[in-house]
């Protein structure tokens, strides 16, 4: 495109030529251009003619004469200068073609020429039409200036809006070139499920009455961050379980609470989209939340939000609830003696004096306790309830002279509250005599009155000399073995037993763990209760392998011990493979390898794909045991002999600790016929079918396999080896 140009054209090679000038003078409200052209002829060759009035130059298809003088010289000779109004597209383009013709009629060197033609087609510079319209992205809400680029300021526009299914007219036949638009809070409903949307701005331009065109702008319209979704309240239901109801409060591990939404909604078009409620422990992604038993006490708050469709959060809703502390009623202490009538203590009495401290949860106020007395002989078994009750650290007097000092008696104190009993033995001895004989010679008893067959014995014993036990021996209580004991038959031991001393008969056992690197040489072992003494077992689950030369255990912190196999220590990288359970002993210098077990993967050459394989490693007296089994299908798309082998073995056979002579394999079998055996060679970490060949059943056995494209088979064997230092 352009404003103005030249063109010609010639006759003789160019020395008679007819040059043409021209220029563009754009009209932009009336879209139209004046086209001026200057003709003139150039000869550097002579030429005698005289002037001419019929010489035309059609312009955009509309032809005008125009005359020229006489030319009697070489040189330029200016023409005429001739114009015309062309009329734009409607978008302002344009392109035209101009041609000129100068009637020379003139014989030059024996030739006549009539004319001089000089035509091209050109193209104007394209008249602005339509203003274009600028907006920067905004927030629906609030204000945005929309700027429009006009190309004539006869122009007047009117700009319009389209958001979703929403349209309407920002300003109508404006002649301002900016504009305060602010846009509706409305439009958020176009947009439910996100946060922004784009709107497209129209900008048509007018030149008076006319159209001129349109044109739009799109920009982003975001929904202001202050609509979110709203909740109206949250409910708090109390679910009274074992409360009773007129109690009106909620009693730790009692009560639950049910947590309601309530009025959850969306804004300007948005839905709800999920719950959230949270609180005492408890929590749910649904508008209601029924908790469990409430399990702590004080003040809980629930707190809920919602989430719209446009994956906002309402502010934080909260309730809040106090829950009473509830624990079962409990004695902290209880005693009873014989006494007088009267209360005073008596070693015969036939009255009972308590004195019991308990406590309760009183929930306010709102839980009560009562006490209640009973008692028996106790070699019966029907109870007897006294009238009386006892108040916590209060002395009460009960019996009723009923509690003969002839025999012991079961007492039993209970507390009972609005959700639990508990109840306490006690046991009152018959009187306080050193030593006293059953009637009939049958039993005899010591600081008591002999009420059973045998010997009763009521006051602290201490044996000075040893204690021979013939027969069993059942104790009912803790019971502590300060120095070496030995028992000959059955000892029972109803309570806890700690025993300080040398104990025969049984090893003491523990379980550790062990989660050190393979390559650390001083492994860590976490083992509960573990006391380092001769004969102490572990046995301990190595998370890792180990690597590295001389390893040492620290049990506990007990001190780091070699490792020994036979009472030789191990000086060698002995290794066990990740996830083993390694058993040990200790003897007073090491921690003596009573056994090792892993699992590993074994792997067969030819292969395509595993049904099932396992492979199992063990280590017991000096003995290491690798077995397997592997079923799969040959890899092999064609019918072939496959030579055979297992492959990653956990160990190869002399630079981890087996014997360099390596071993045979046995029990191994192909499905459908026997498999020879395997041998592993000095130095190797895979075993291989052994060198001889023998087929049978079309399958070559031993050395390799015959292999059947799909076909499956089944291999296992086993492999001894001497572990070394």
């Amino acid at each position: 495109m352009a404003s103005s140009g030249t063109f010609s054209g010639s006759i003789r090679s160019g020395h008679y030529a007819l040059s043409i000038s021209w220029t563009q003078t754009p009209n932009v409200s009336a879209n139209t251009s004046t086209i001026q052209v200057s003709i003139a002829l150039i000869n550097d060759w002579s030429l005698q003619v005289s002037g001419r009035t019929d010489n035309r130059i059609t312009i955009d298809g509309t032809t005008q004469t125009f005359s020229s003088p006489g030319v009697y010289s070489t040189g330029t000779h200016q023409f005429n200068t001739v114009s015309q109004v062309v009329n734009h597209n409607s978008d302002g383009t344009k392109t035209l073609t101009i041609t000129a013709v100068y009637y020379i009629r003139a014989t030059l060197s024996g030739t006549y020429y009539d004319s001089i033609t000089a035509t091209a087609t050109i193209t104007l510079d394209t008249i602005p039409r339509a203003s274009t319209v600028t907006a920067p992205n905004g927030t629906i809400g609030t204000a945005l200036t929309l700027t429009v680029n006009r190309a004539s300021t006869a122009f007047v526009h009117t700009l319009t809006y389209s958001f979703g299914a929403r349209s309407g007219t920002i300003a109508s036949r404006t002649t301002s070139t900016s504009i305060s638009w602010t846009p509706l809070m409305s439009l958020c409903n176009q947009i439910p499920n996100s946060i922004s949307g784009n709107c497209i701005i129209t900008c048509t331009t007018y030149n008076g009455t006319t159209q001129i065109g349109t044109s739009t702008s799109y920009i982003t319209l975001t929904v202001p961050s202050s609509v979110v979704p709203t909740i109206s309240d949250l409910l708090v239901t109390r679910i009274d379980g074992d409360v009773p109801s007129d109690w009106g409060v909620y009693v730790a591990t009692k009560s639950k609470a049910t947590v309601t939404i309530q009025g959850a909604a969306g804004s300007y078009g948005s839905t709800i989209s999920s719950y959230s409620i949270t609180g005492g422990g408890f929590s749910s992604s649904e508008s209601s939340l029924t908790t469990g038993f409430l399990n702590s006490s004080g003040t809980i708050t629930f707190r809920a939000r919602v989430t719209d469709s446009r994956g906002r959060f309402s502010s934080y809703a909260t309730v809040s609830i106090t829950v009473q502390s509830y624990s079962a009623p409990s004695f902290t202490s209880y005693e009873s003696d014989r006494c007088t009538s009267g209360g005073l203590l008596s070693d015969d009495g036939t009255y009972v004096r308590a004195l019991n401290r308990f406590r309760y949860s009183s929930c306010s106020g709102h839980n009560a306790v009562t006490t209640q007395i009973e008692y028996k002989r106790s070699t019966e078994s029907t109870w007897t309830t006294d009238p009386g009750t006892f108040s916590s650290n209060v002395a009460c007097i009960f019996g009723s002279g009923q509690i003969s000092a002839e025999y012991s008696y079961d007492i039993r104190y209970t507390l009972t509250d609005a959700f639990s009993s508990v109840s306490v033995l006690d046991v009152i001895s018959t009187a306080a005599v050193f030593m006293d004989f059953k009637a009939g010679g049958t039993g005899i008893a010591f600081g008591k009155v002999a009420e059973d067959d045998g010997m009763d014995v009521d006051m602290n014993a201490h044996f000075r000399r040893d204690v021979v036990m013939d027969a069993d021996l059942d104790v009912a209580g803790i019971t502590r073995l300060q120095d070496d004991t030995y028992f000959s038959e059955r000892a029972i031991f109803n309570g806890d037993v700690t025993f300080y001393g040398a104990v025969s008969g049984f090893a003491k056992c523990y379980y550790g763990t062990c989660t050190t690197t393979a390559a650390t040489s001083s492994k860590t072992v976490t083992c509960e209760n573990f006391t380092r003494t001769v004969g102490s077992i572990v046995t301990i689950y190595m998370s890792n392998a180990n690597t590295a030369t001389s390893p040492r255990l620290n049990i506990n912190g007990t001190g780091l011990t070699y490792l020994a196999y036979g009472g030789v220590r191990i000086s060698g990288a002995y290794r066990w493979l990740a996830q083993s359970m390694v058993t040990v002993m200790f003897t007073g210098t090491y921690y003596e390898v009573l056994s090792m077990g892993a699992t590993w993967n074994p792997t067969v050459s030819g292969a395509a794909s595993y049904s099932y394989r396992e492979g199992h490693f063990t280590y017991q007296g000096g003995l290491v045991t690798l077995s397997w089994c592997v079923s799969g299908t040959f890899s092999s798309s064609t019918t072939s002999s496959t030579v055979t082998s297992i492959s990653g073995l956990p160990f190869t056979n002399h630079g981890q600790g087996v014997a360099s002579g390596g071993g045979v394999a046995y029990g191994c079998r192909v499905t459908g016929t026997s498999f020879g055996g395997w041998c592993i060679n000095s130095g190797e970490s895979s075993i291989g079918g052994r060198s001889e060949s023998l087929t049978q059943n079309n399958t070559v056995t031993l050395g390799s396999m015959y292999n059947y494209p799909s076909v499956t088979f089944t291999l296992s064997g086993t492999i001894q080896m001497r572990a070394l230092d």
